[in-house]
């Protein structure tokens, strides 16, 4: 009888731990590419719409790459590509526009599209535009520059090469100085805004 009793509470007991493993990982995984709610609200009221995503007409007298598939639980060469993209336009301020598609578990494919340009100003930065077809609308928000962070385990692709592991309040210590030359294998971008991270790590 005991032994009878014993199933039906271990079946709960599995049930649980299923549903709080898929809880978790829900949250960790769709971080990527996805800033704060907050930071977003506050984003898309200084910046409406995604003029970009919207009509695909890509600027003139700008270097394009991809599109560059990223996944969530390998590294792909698409991910090691755009990093390479990323850094290379943004510090030797060339134009460039680039298009990642980002897999999640549970919100579909991510278009992120990321023009490298000059303000009215001078100054270089990176403008953002996710199209999430499960959560719209369309947001758009601009980092002002972006640092390298170098990965301590680049063989290992999960999490090292993919998840974002930072608080996403504050930058790593460490970043890689603007000189130092390395593989886009061994380090991650995180792109930011007045010294503040403003998404997780690429």
């Amino acid at each position: 009888m005991s032994g009878t009793a014993r199933v039906p509470a271990i079946s709960v007991l599995v049930v649980v731990l299923v549903f709080v493993t898929h809880g978790l990982l829900s949250r960790c995984m769709s971080r990527y590419f996805v800033t704060p709610n907050a930071q977003l609200t506050v984003q898309a009221k200084k910046q409406q719409g995604c003029r970009y995503v919207k009509s695909r007409n890509d600027p003139s007298g700008y270097e394009n790459g991809g599109p560059y598939i990223l996944d969530h639980f390998r590294l792909t060469k698409g991910r090691t590509d755009l990093r390479e993209f990323l850094w290379t336009h943004w510090h030797e301020h060339k134009k460039g526009v680039a298009e990642a598609r980002v897999g999640t578990i549970d919100r579909g494919t991510v278009k992120v599209l990321y023009l490298i340009q000059s303000d009215a100003k001078g100054q270089w930065g990176i403008d953002v535009e996710l199209d999430r077809p499960m959560d719209p609308p369309c947001v758009a928000f601009h980092a002002d520059s972006l640092v390298r962070v170098p990965i301590a385990k680049p063989d290992e692709d999960y999490p090292s090469q993919t998840l974002g592991l930072w608080p996403p309040d504050k930058l790593p210590q460490g970043v890689l100085s603007d000189s130092e030359v390395k593989d886009a294998k061994l380090f991650r971008v995180i792109l930011v805004r007045e010294n503040k991270p403003i998404s997780d790590e690429i």
